[in-house]
């Protein structure tokens, strides 16, 4: 399986946006960015907060076929609405924890994040590592996987080039856009859009390789 989420950056205010005539911003696009030239101002404005309709404005991203890079490349100067945590949802960074409460969590047993070698012959160690390292650190580094160092640099651009295309209608990205779980390749802002009670600043292109890899069709024009 290969996963590339892509995270652009919008420009801020002061800063010059990428370069893309209003004609060529998709009408489904401009209708979003429409909608957040009204939703700027802070969600604890009781007017804003009664004219503010989250699923129109989940809709109207989902329907560009661009996702987040879409928003950057059409100029939009602030984060929209639907990628904020309410105010009302915010929380302190450390909320106070009685002294007869609290527990220590166990430290790392390294400062490093864990390397694993998985073509090492003692496979009870490496499996031993790997339930160490995962349950210390939530994450580890593989390597002894046999894939050459050339073919992951061409997987990992392959995968830039797709997010950075364009999108919409017509687009490899509109032809591949899905939530659906059943589809082994597909590409999506947020597999969890309509879910999520905040929107993550991510596109994702799902690729499952295994046990069937997709046809060469399936996939998109910078994978193939």
């Amino acid at each position: 399986m290969q996963e590339l989420a892509a995270a652009p950056r919008p420009a801020t205010a002061g800063q010059r946006a990428p370069s893309m005539r209003e004609d060529t911003i998709p009408s489904r696009l401009r209708v979003l960015i429409h909608i957040q030239s009204q939703t700027t101002c802070t969600s604890t404005a009781p007017a804003m907060s009664a004219a503010y309709d989250r699923a129109a404005e989940l809709r109207a991203l989902d329907a560009t076929f661009s996702g987040v890079r879409g928003l950057v490349a059409s100029g939009v100067t602030h984060v929209p609405r639907i990628f904020r945590l309410p105010d009302h949802h915010q929380q302190p960074l450390h909320e106070p924890i009685h002294p007869s409460c609290q527990e220590t969590p166990a430290a790392p047993s390294s400062k490093y994040v864990p390397v694993i070698d998985i073509g090492a012959g003692d496979r009870t160690s490496v499996v031993a590592a790997v339930g160490r390292a995962a349950s210390e650190w939530g994450f580890f580094q593989v390597t002894g996987h046999g894939v050459p160092l050339e073919s992951m640099a061409t997987a990992v651009d392959a995968v830039r080039g797709f997010h950075e295309a364009g999108g919409g209608e017509g687009s490899d990205k509109a032809r591949l856009y899905s939530r659906e779980p059943a589809r082994a390749v597909k590409y999506h802002c947020n597999f969890d859009l309509y879910q999520s009670q905040v929107a993550n600043w991510r596109d994702t292109l799902y690729l499952r390789m295994a046990p069937d890899p997709p046809h060469a069709g399936e996939l998109p024009e910078t994978c193939r």
